[in-house]
């Protein structure tokens, strides 16, 4: 394992431990403050047609997406990973069947597959740290930054959703880390100058 791989693991442990301090009703809280500056954020953007999400289905102590799935006003897809360390991408609907799949993540069995065209689509990333830059610190497996690295000039912003706690002085990266545009916490939106 490289230097900067055990870096890494070392803040995803201790951010890890962090975030599990939160109580739940400080992440109930903070997801709500969270979920306003995102839809503050998207009335911003120019929408070219349909505006798309393309979100996470959140684990315990991520921020809550669920509200997400439940509005109206946009279309929602998810990420069922591939045999392949690829993914794609499955449109939620009130119809939709939920699979625990590898990392207990819950994944749709069955949908519409999102395929880029004349939409705005925005990708919310899920991380364990970031800094000011937008640097992301995900779970070390490299599903996003892979997709990412396919897609990125697809979409009109990648923003990272977190607790201001998960903020870092620097994210150590490598050559394939994809930067976001935005992190968003219960503090407000911090636009990220490297994109």
């Amino acid at each position: 394992m490289s230097e900067i791989a055990i870096i890494k693991q070392n803040y995803r442990n201790q951010l890890s431990t962090v975030r599990k301090q939160l109580s739940a009703a400080q992440r109930q809280t903070y997801s709500a403050k969270i979920h306003k500056h995102l839809f503050d954020y998207l009335n911003t953007m120019q929408v070219r047609g349909s505006l798309e999400l393309l979100a996470y289905k959140a684990l315990p102590f991520e921020v809550d997406t669920a509200v997400l799935f439940a509005s109206s006003a946009v279309q929602v897809f998810v990420p069922r990973m591939l045999p392949d360390r690829d993914m794609e991408w499955v449109e939620v609907t009130s119809a939709t069947v939920w699979k625990k799949a590898a990392f207990g993540v819950l994944e749709p069995q069955q949908g519409r597959l999102w395929q880029a065209g004349d939409h705005t689509t925005i990708l919310l990333c899920p991380l364990l740290g970031f800094d000011v830059l937008g640097n992301r610190l995900g779970m070390g497996k490299g599903y996003f930054d892979r997709w990412l690295g396919q897609h990125q000039n697809q979409l009109a912003a990648q923003l990272g959703l977190a607790f201001s706690c998960q903020e870092l002085p620097k994210v150590p990266t490598e050559p394939h880390d994809a930067p976001l545009s935005a992190i968003i916490t219960e503090l407000g939106v911090t636009s990220c100058p490297i994109n």
